[in-house]
């Protein structure tokens, strides 16, 4: 047959230079659509874990993967060339015919293994199903899912896969073939894992709730962020907490810090990327946002947000601050977020004196006024948030110009024991006190330790990455948050100290410690002055620990055996 076509086409040059360009576009495309699924699969998801487990940021990973991305595309495009140049325009038919139909069989192959929802790579990052009355979510379902559904009573699936997504499509019209098949009526809502204008979506589903008799299984492709949406549509229409959002909340966004307050009715952070606008903002159940955007600097970014906070249905106000606001300016600010009934978001572009004194004055009721730390005779002061400073010994006419800027105490730290620094700074902390510490030639450790216990870290988490202990190797998962092994009676001060721990909560499993041991954790922390919680690792342990990190914002290290420590990695990477 090929010998037949070799012929035909020798007598037919612009014939064959004709299919020697069809070929090479199907090489190039099929290697790079089935090349790239394996190589996204195989590849490019294991070294972001890597660079996840490191506790890189999202903007790094995000900047990193990017050249892997680019290195692919360019990989396949020198490769169809010497396709090209080497097999087609040399006429080695066979060759040629071969790796054509190889490369089609590699991309089927990579559209099956993708859109195989029952794969092992896809189940494990599944979201769990949750049953309600009404109302059941879930990851996408397979046809003998749908048949039990009908069995159990549903009346119909909800859907939010989007056919616009080339990935999503085949596997909703699959969807819709076998419901048909199980006598199930599908509701297609379509919404994007990111944002989008989901309103049309969210007001058919407002219209679903409506209907008191029907019971639905609603689901996305994992069932996790979009899910949590709907979840939020339905609390706010049937005016109760019926569907519970659990998931950690992230202490960093890419462009800055994120802060929470009372009962987390109120966050605050950066500008949000468009993924987090939906993941963290919608998903978080905020239903007003509060810009602090200034009109003329950042009108391009007034006008994008305006648009996606229309298309996500939340109320939007704008209260712009200049660079260096007032304490009136943020004091109006805070009293009207503190006003509301419902779940707000502030924020600025990114980390700003008025985000730092905001958060100052939101948490402590008060706050240090000025942009910058002040300069003294004998060198720098630095600011810790804007609830304190710490810096040389200031002179008289020095501690006047602090005091105008709000400072109350001045605290000479630099002769003190590490424990007894610890003990200063905590107590300030509780007290919400405005302080300037005296610190000398300790000025960087005790900056550390103070930033500890105020925020866990200034700097996204950074310094607290590849700590190693004396039982193992600490794992960083927020700005404020370490996982790691049993401390060793030193490490309290060396580390849980030094690095202003707010908290240790000691994962106790009953089965492999002893009341002893539990004592001695409590004895040590006591003797450091440092809060610890012991949370025995039961069921339902989860429910006791979540709030227990929700409601500290400074440094959090949770220990526990060895042996115990990837599931703790596990459950919170989780959420």
């Amino acid at each position: 047959m090929i010998e037949r076509a070799v012929k035909i086409l020798s007598n037919e040059p612009k014939s064959r230079f004709f299919l020697k360009l069809l070929l090479w576009f199907i090489f190039l495309s099929t290697l790079g659509v089935g090349g790239g699924i394996f190589f996204l699969l195989f590849a490019v998801v294991p070294i972001e874990q890597v660079f996840t487990d490191r506790g890189w940021s999202q903007f790094k990973i995000d900047h990193a993967m990017k050249y892997f991305v680019v290195g692919w595309v360019v990989f396949g495009f020198v490769v169809s060339f010497l396709y090209y140049f080497f097999i087609v325009k040399k006429n080695r038919w066979l060759l040629t015919w071969l790796l054509a139909a190889s490369s089609i069989m590699l991309t089927v192959a990579g559209l099956y293994y993708f859109l195989n929802t029952g794969s092992g790579i896809v189940q494990a990052s599944q979201g769990e199903v949750v049953e309600g009355e009404r109302f059941t979510f879930g990851p996408y379902p397979e046809k003998d899912d749908l048949i039990s559904l009908k069995e159990r009573g549903y009346d119909g699936v909800i859907t939010l896969l989007n056919p616009t997504l080339p990935i999503e499509k085949p596997l909703l019209d699959q969807e819709v073939k076998f419901a048909e098949d199980a006598d199930l009526e599908v509701h297609s809502l379509p919404m994007l894992p990111w944002v989008g204008d989901n309103t049309k979506s969210i007001e058919k589903v407002k219209e679903l709730i409506a209907q008191d008799d029907k019971k639905y299984y609603v689901h996305c492709y994992l069932g996790r962020h979009r899910v949590d949406v709907v979840k939020q549509v339905i609390n706010e229409e049937l005016g109760d907490e019926l569907y519970e959002l659990r998931f950690l909340q992230p202490t960093t966004l890419e462009r800055g810090s994120l802060f929470y307050f009372p009962d987390q009715s109120i966050l605050m952070g950066p500008y949000p990327t468009e993924e987090e606008w939906f993941t963290r903002i919608k998903r978080g159940e905020v239903e007003e946002v509060v810009s602090l955007l200034n009109d003329k600097q950042d009108s391009e970014w007034l006008a994008k947000e305006q648009k996606t906070i229309s298309e996500l249905q939340m109320k939007y106000t704008h209260m712009p601050l200049k660079e260096e606001p007032t304490l009136d300016e943020i004091r109006k600010v805070a009293e009207y977020v503190q006003s509301v009934d419902h779940k707000v978001y502030v924020h600025d572009f990114t980390k700003s004196t008025a985000i730092a004194m905001l958060e100052s004055y939101l948490d402590w009721g008060t706050t240090l006024t000025g942009t910058l730390p002040p300069a003294l005779h004998c060198g720098m002061s630095e600011w810790i948030g804007r609830k304190m400073l710490v810096g040389c010994q200031p002179d008289k006419i020095e501690r006047d110009r602090l005091r105008k800027m709000g400072v109350i105490d001045f605290i000479q730290l630099d002769a003190m024991k590490l424990t007894e620094q610890y003990k200063v700074i905590k107590e300030a902390k509780e007290q919400k006190r405005l302080i300037y510490i005296v610190a000398g030639s300790k000025q960087q450790q005790i900056k550390r330790m103070a930033t500890g216990l105020l925020y866990g870290s200034d700097q996204r988490g950074k310094e607290l990455e590849g700590i190693i202990f004396a039982n193992g190797q600490a794992k960083r998962h927020e700005r404020n948050l370490l996982v790691g092994p049993m401390l060793e009676p030193s490490e309290y001060e060396t580390f849980a100290t030094a690095y202003g721990a707010a908290q240790i909560i000691y994962l106790q499993s009953p089965s492999t410690s002893t009341s002893a041991e539990v004592k001695q954790v409590k004895e040590l922390g006591e003797a450091h002055h440092i809060l610890v919680k012991v949370v025995r690792m039961t069921t339902g342990y989860e429910e006791e620990l979540i709030p227990l990190l929700d409601h500290e914002s400074g440094l959090n290290y949770i220990m526990t055996e060895d042996s115990l420590t990837p599931e703790v990695n596990a459950y919170l990477k989780k959420f």
